[in-house]
């Protein structure tokens, strides 16, 4: 087992460090996983096993989702959703966003409606996408925009092996992605006004199109006492190419662009989780779930690592009567909460967490909010 593991870890090491440019990942989540501190190893639930751990596709039970409509948001929103009600202008009061030392990040997420998939029975297959708008500003007079729309196509087999109550799942998960994205540095001033003017997006922004190919794997041993461990590897080799363009009326007119290739940074993880046992729980119509991960583990062999604290993440989940369930964590030194209904017909999901920025913890928080209604069954 050891040498395994020793194994995967020299693979993935070396395969990451074969491409100079490094491609920013294709990340989904969910307000699930954003309210228990980021995906767990030792989990992969329903569909967010392809976000999670592939070897989740092992389960007995089967589901799938129909669709999802997921808005997630980054920044001071409380001044922002102050400042859009009073009807002020956003361009005009950038400098009252700005933190202590003059910077501001801001950005949303709509993922879906496309969120189709099945799970179950060592089976899964799923089509994902979401658009995203990021607006990163050092200073009023340095700040950069991305607006992007990725999609992905994931399908996988996972294997169970059974040692008397004991049991071991294996999954291994294949990826084809797709990003279509604008990009551009300037003034925070200017560059609000731009997000705000879709036309001057299409018609003056670089455009870029990138294709990926990616694999994840993962193992998680589960035992009769609720005690569950797992490792994951994400994107142990996974190329990109892409091309990019003086703008996207330039790209369907046939100008020709920039090509380039890359490679995802890939991502080891392990972490454990534990059903609590207690059977006053039980009496109570509770069920309790405590996770602990350490999330990339390739980080620390970086040049320049984050503080490895930041890459610790526990959750907390409890569920009652299967109706309402409560979520704490914490991810990146960051605390995280949230709440999710289940309506029969569709569930609805509420997080509110923390993301750092910056390579310490405290050096540079945003503040973030996820919603999302789902169609799973």
């Amino acid at each position: 087992m050891k040498r395994a593991v020793l194994t995967i870890i020299t693979i993935i090491a070396v395969a990451g460090a074969s491409f100079a440019q490094t491609v920013d990942s294709f990340l989904f989540e969910s307000p699930r996983l954003s309210a228990l501190g980021g995906p767990h190893a030792a989990q992969g639930v329903g569909m967010d096993a392809f976000l999670e751990n592939p070897a989740g596709f092992a389960t007995e039970d089967t589901g799938f989702s129909v669709a999802r409509l997921d808005l997630s948001a980054a920044g001071p929103l409380s001044d922002i959703a102050a400042i859009m009600l009073g009807g002020s202008d956003l361009t005009s009061a950038l400098p009252s966003l700005l933190d202590d030392q003059g910077r501001l990040y801001m950005g949303m997420d709509l993922a879906g409606p496309i969120f189709a998939g099945y799970v179950g029975r060592g089976l899964g297959v799923a089509l994902m996408g979401k658009t995203s708008f990021t607006l990163d500003a050092v200073s009023l007079l340095n700040a950069s925009l991305v607006v992007h729309t990725d999609a992905m196509l994931a399908g996988g087999y996972s294997f169970r092996i059974r040692a008397g109550e004991h049991t071991i799942d294996m999954g291994i998960m294949a990826k084809l992605m797709l990003r279509l994205g604008f990009s551009e540095s300037g003034t925070a001033e200017d560059l609000t006004n731009t997000m705000m003017a879709f036309n001057t997006i299409l018609a003056s922004l670089p455009f870029t199109g990138q294709f990926g190919v990616g694999v994840d794997a993962g193992i998680k041993w589960t035992s009769p006492f609720g005690l569950a461990v797992g490792l994951t590897g994400s994107d142990p080799y996974s190329p990109v190419w892409g091309g990019t363009y003086p703008s996207f009326i330039d790209f369907l007119s046939g100008t020709s662009g920039t090509s380039s290739t890359g490679v995802l940074h890939p991502d080891l993880s392990a972490g454990l989780s534990y059903d609590l046992p207690f059977r006053f729980l039980d009496r109570l119509g509770l069920k309790a779930v405590i996770m602990a991960d350490y999330r990339d583990f390739l980080d620390l062999l970086s040049l320049v690592p984050r503080n490895a604290i930041l890459n610790v993440s526990l959750g907390l989940e409890v569920s009652v009567f299967e109706v309402m369930t409560l979520r704490a964590g914490m991810r990146e030194a960051l605390p995280a909460a949230g709440v999710g209904f289940e309506f029969g017909l569709f569930q609805l999901d509420l997080s509110m967490y923390g993301r750092e920025l910056g390579l310490e913890p405290g050096s540079r928080p945003s503040f973030n909010m996820d919603l999302a209604m789902s169609f799973e069954y």
